[in-house]
């Protein structure tokens, strides 16, 4: 018993020597200080400077252990049909990283329009490559000259920063035209329109592209839709809310791979007007009066000729209401259902109504008491007969060149006078002369291109110049200088032969 008591001890002896170690080396792993975890860069908060406006719209962030921060940047979208962008930030050295991004607004290339809404998000970039992006979120980028202020419901979003009672009316003017126009056109808008109202056009300045020419500033309609939810209006006008709005729902019922028409998409918002009559009226009068309408191949795109604008959104509200008026409202939203699927116009105005473009415009002068057209040369500069893809800038429209119907700039009221008429064979007599001239201008054309040909064909050719009334006089000088050179020659060479040795 002894014996085996005394091996229990030894054994245990045994046991300790390992568990103090053991422990001794938990308490020393316990003690040592271990390497701490790299901290991951947080942001900490953006901010927005629009002091640039309206050209740049800066973004500002502070970053929380941003010593391992290799780089970042600012992703962002303009929605609903914006693609997204990348705007590399610019790291700021201190205690605290802080970031910077300036993001063009308005360029010759980038236009973001007063009251988008951005969405926004950080991507953060580690020394290891490890990448990390923040939380989306969205920016209402507004003048910042204005106090903003909204009258809003489920329908529409109306802006403003003075005289509320006129924005309320507004307002309601603007729910009642997308009712209308959305049934006229049988669709419904799963979103609300939104209008920013400026009070005048001083008001506005800077908020339109920079590329606006010349021809824009002189057909100033008062307002302008600059994305599928939202337009800009630059007068407190009923008629110019509800135009601009039913731009919005053209867009919605019938744009699908390419543009509308613009005697549609500019007829139907005239249209809308009710009162479209009283500012259009006059040059559409007129030109049905001379038989000088435009044709509709013409006005497929906007017309660039100041003096057409008028007459372009009278014709175009007044083909509008002949369809309607002949047809129907349900053959009308038709059309727009098949644009929407992508047609072509020609293809579009057939399915719909059995007549191409061609066949419009000759039942439009029916309509309107004119004789048919003759033949005329189509140079309309927009593709109608290809499908198109869809347009990369939401504000701006594809111009045509003018019409050949195209009347040219109202006359004067002296040149309006009338003039006695001129007897009709003096008026031959000076077109036949004047024949003769164009004929001969144009033999001489050929001519000149084919001697030019020619000369392409047998290669380079020199010939003598034209005389110079001095040639001969020059000549005769540098005949002398030359004899004059020479025997000087001579002298110095005879005296070096005669030296001594």
């Amino acid at each position: 018993m002894k014996q085996r008591r005394l091996g229990m001890r030894t054994i245990g002896a045994a046991l300790r020597l390992p568990l103090v170690a053991a422990l001794l080396l938990g308490v020393a792993g316990v003690l040592t200080p271990t390497p701490a975890a790299a901290q991951t860069p947080t942001i900490v908060e953006t901010t927005f400077d629009t002091s640039d406006f309206p050209r740049t719209l800066k973004f500002s962030a502070l970053v929380n252990d941003g010593d391992a921060l290799e780089s970042a940047v600012l992703f962002y979208r303009v929605p609903p049909e914006g693609a997204i962008t990348r705007q590399p930030a610019d790291l700021g050295a201190g205690d605290v990283v802080r970031l910077e991004a300036v993001v063009p607004t308005n360029t010759a290339r980038t236009y973001i329009p007063p009251g988008a809404t951005i969405e926004w998000w950080w991507a953060l970039t580690m020394d290891g490559g490890e990448t990390t992006e923040t939380e989306r979120r969205e920016y209402s980028y507004q003048d910042p000259r204005y106090d903003w202020q909204v009258i809003a419901d489920d329908v529409l979003e109306l802006y403003y920063y003075e005289n509320e009672r006129a924005a309320e009316a507004l307002h309601q003017v603007g729910r009642d035209g997308i009712a209308h126009m959305s049934e006229v056109l049988g669709t419904e808008l799963d979103f609300p329109a939104r209008v920013y109202l400026w009070s005048n056009s001083d008001d506005a300045i800077g908020v339109e592209r920079v590329e606006s020419n010349r021809f824009e500033q002189l057909i100033f309609t008062g307002g302008t839709r600059v994305l599928a939810d939202l337009v800009h209006v630059f007068s407190p006008q009923p008629w110019i809310v509800v135009h601009e709005l039913t731009h919005i729902i053209t867009k919605q019922a019938g744009e699908g791979i390419a543009d509308l028409p613009a005697w549609l998409d500019e007829g139907v918002a005239t249209y809308s007007e009710g009162d479209w009559r009283a500012r259009r009226g006059l040059a559409l009068q007129r030109a049905l009066e001379e038989d000088r309408v435009l044709s509709v191949r013409s006005i497929g795109s906007n017309t660039n000729t100041p003096g057409d604008v008028d007459l372009f959104y009278g014709q175009s509200a007044d083909i509008v209401e002949a369809l309607l008026d002949e047809f129907g409202h349900e053959r009308f939203a038709d059309l727009f259902a098949v644009f929407k699927r992508g047609s072509t116009v020609d293809n579009a105005l057939m399915e719909v109504y059995g007549f191409d473009r061609e066949g419009l415009d000759a039942f439009y002068r029916t309509q309107r008491g004119l004789e048919e057209r003759g033949e005329t040369v189509d140079r309309s500069t927009r593709i109608e007969d290809e499908q198109i893809g869809p347009a990369g800038a939401e504000s701006q429209a594809a111009q045509a060149e003018p019409a050949p119907e195209a009347a040219p700039e109202r006359a004067t009221e002296a040149e309006e006078a009338p003039a006695e008429p001129e007897p009709v064979a003096a008026a031959e007599e000076v077109e036949e002369p004047a024949e003769e001239a164009r004929e001969t201008q144009a033999s001489g054309r050929r001519q000149a291109v084919e001697a030019w040909n020619e000369r392409i064909r047998l290669g380079p050719s020199f010939g003598p110049g034209e005389g110079f009334p001095w040639a001969e006089v020059l000549t005769g000088v540098s005949g002398a200088a030359l004899l004059l050179s020479l025997a000087a020659l001579f002298v110095v060479l005879g005296r070096g032969g005669a030296a001594p040795a």
